[in-house]
């Protein structure tokens, strides 16, 4: 009794020592995420700016996949923050995206040239200079830290939409149907930036027009999945393979299925019937031992006998035939005498052949087919 209870004691200490382990040792590691994710919430994530624009009713979601798989309809808007590995196919793709009726906002402190945008960029000498920012929506007063060395050169198919005393910090052109809207200041979106000076004052007003959704490029942090089936190939074409599919099941079904009732059990008659009485045929043919399959149908008709009559298995011929005219009429009874004789005589020759086991197994199913309506 002693050994049980130091036992449970030393179980319960071994739980709770499990349990502090746990919770003072084992901690889960706070998530590590790239600058300017829509997720993080450090300082050089963008998750306030996501949340507000949440807040104010929005749909944002995150987008994970090649520009290629941006959904075709209108109104639509890609918010892309600092991307990395933006190529010039994909540049000419979001393009395209934009001129079908969508906007793309770009923030990028070092960005490349949009010809096709109308946005040139040209480099200063300095960057990281707080300085007095000038737009449309901002007061006279409004102060930024722009952390970039790059400015916009004016080109009269651009917008301006932010400068300062260095020059454009922020503009906007027309492309098609949509808009293409270049930031050269990413870091006033960020968590650790967006609420200091007049960051905020600055970039909300371009991110509050009725779009149906807004999308948040992860594809160019890092985070990335491959587009389902239905996104690689047409509607079309998945729409004929699904009825070519279904098309192809039906016929299997209809070939496959059996209709009306089931007598004889499928495994018997296809395991044990077709397959095992072909192959015994066959090795019964191989070895030319036509004889001895007789005398096995002979066996089993004396069994038959025996059961429906109570005659003995050794019983002579005219035993059996005596028997079978009294129960049967003048017809049977003489087949029966018929199939007794030619019995007899196949085993007293010397040679039998599969034609005559043929013949001979024919009538004995006459007379096994009588004594079963028995």
């Amino acid at each position: 009794m002693g050994s049980l209870r130091t036992y449970r004691v030393a179980l319960v200490v071994a739980l709770l020592l499990l349990l502090l382990i746990g919770v003072f040792v084992v901690k889960p590691g706070v998530p590590t995420y790239p600058p300017y994710v829509s997720a993080s919430a450090q300082a050089d994530g963008s998750k306030a700016i996501v949340m507000l624009m949440q807040e104010k009713g929005m749909r944002v979601r995150e987008w994970r996949q090649p520009m290629t798989f941006l959904p075709p309809q209108e109104g639509q808007v890609l918010i892309s923050l600092q991307p990395n590995g933006l190529g010039e196919s994909e540049r000419e793709e979001l393009l395209d995206w934009v001129a079908a009726g969508n906007d793309l906002i770009l923030f990028d402190e070092e960005p490349q040239d949009w010809e096709e945008a109308s946005f040139y960029v040209r480099s200063l000498e300095k960057g990281n200079v707080q300085h007095n920012i000038q737009g449309t929506h901002l007061a006279q007063d409004a102060v930024g830290v722009a952390n970039t060395a790059a400015r916009l050169e004016e080109d009269p198919d651009m917008e301006t939409l932010i400068y300062d005393e260095e020059g454009i910090l922020a503009g906007r052109t027309e492309v098609g149907d949509g808009s293409v809207t270049l930031f050269l200041v990413p870091e006033w979106m960020s968590n650790g930036q967006i609420a200091k000076h007049s960051h905020f004052e600055a970039v909300w007003p371009f991110l509050q027009e009725n779009w149906s959704v807004v999308w948040m490029d992860e594809y160019h942090h890092g985070y990335r999945e491959q587009p389902s089936i239905f996104a690689l190939y047409p509607g079309w074409l998945i729409a004929g393979f699904a009825q070519l599919g279904l098309l192809l099941l039906l016929g299997i079904w209809w070939r496959g299925k059996r209709f009306g009732p089931i007598y004889t059990l499928r495994e018997w008659t296809v395991r044990r019937g077709d397959e095992t009485l072909l192959a015994v045929a066959s090795w019964y043919e191989r070895r030319r031992l036509a004889l001895d399959a007789l005398r096995h149908r002979e066996a089993y008709l004396r069994q038959m006998l025996h059961d429906r009559w109570g005659i003995q298995q050794r019983a002579e011929p005219h035993e059996i035939i005596s028997m079978a005219r009294s129960k049967w009429s003048i017809k049977d009874s003489e087949q029966m005498a018929n199939v007794l004789h030619r019995l007899e005589q196949a085993k007293s020759g010397m040679k039998y052949t599969p034609k005559q086991l043929l013949a001979d197994s024919l009538l004995l199913d006459e007379i096994i087919k009588r004594l079963e309506k028995e």
